[in-house]
């Protein structure tokens, strides 16, 4: 536990829980003392990380494109914990589809996801941040975004996370005065569930263009997040991004 973070004792919801980053940013928060409620689509990966979490976690599967399953999830926080403190929005889907051959469905499932399925997740938050003054927020965009695209073909998830960290910066204009920060933080690529699709030659190039030369660890990416979620640690940064990447936007030699 690191009294610089000062998270011990904090009430937090975090979205796509049940792997990859959003398991590693609960498990680092109870780690660091607070007290998490989980939130995904995949119900057996929420069982089994609210189990290594012990009395400090609850789970509601919860697919972050539907409204109601988002006021599901915030009210199993009131119930369990008290109203949230700390919210990271983890949640996302990735499509590879080539342009030419993308689906309409699968176009509007990875914005509904990705960028509707923030949005609601904020929505919530702040309705019990605001009268209490305080709380942190922070979603999740993608290096994608500032680079420029994405390493494969990846249209739909770029522009979903290009909506994010837009998203992000007009919602901390909103909140500028009512104590609520919110940041977003752009992850270069993590070496997690999401890309296991990845042929091998996908895998390489992607490892290729990074500068450190690996795929993140979903840990190293958390610190990352934990940081922006302390209003000890982070207490001067909002509507900012954050680039943890590898390197990624000084782009390759």
């Amino acid at each position: 536990m690191s009294e610089f973070l000062g998270l011990h004792g904090k009430v937090a919801v975090v979205t796509g829980a049940a792997s990859g980053l959003g398991q590693a940013v609960a498990r680092g928060l109870v780690r660091e003392g607070a007290r998490v409620v989980l939130g995904d689509i995949d119900k057996v990966g929420l069982e089994r990380t609210a189990a290594g979490l012990g009395d400090a976690a609850r789970w509601h599967r919860t697919d972050v494109a539907r409204r109601d399953d988002v006021a599901a999830l915030f009210r199993v926080c009131d119930g369990a914990f008290g109203p949230v403190e700390i919210l990271v929005t983890c949640a996302g889907i990735i499509s590879s589809a080539p342009l030419a051959v993308m689906t309409e469905e699968e176009w509007d499932r990875v914005l509904a996801i990705n960028t509707k399925g923030t949005f609601f997740c904020i929505q919530e938050a702040v309705t019990r941040m605001i009268p209490r003054k305080c709380g942190r927020i922070v979603t999740i965009g993608s290096d994608s975004v500032t680079r420029g695209g994405g390493r494969v073909a990846t249209a739909a998830y770029t522009a979903s996370k290009g909506a994010v960290v837009a998203l992000t910066r007009n919602i901390a204009r909103d909140l500028v005065g009512t104590g609520v920060s919110v940041n977003c933080l752009n992850p270069g690529p993590i070496d997690s569930p999401m890309h296991a699709p990845l042929t091998a030659e996908q895998r390489a190039r992607v490892t290729a263009s990074i500068p450190l030369g690996w795929m993140a660890k979903p840990e190293e990416i958390a610190n990352g997040v934990l940081f922006l979620a302390s209003d000890r640690a982070a207490s001067f940064m909002f509507g900012t991004n954050l680039n943890v990447d590898g390197g990624s936007q000084m782009g390759t030699s």
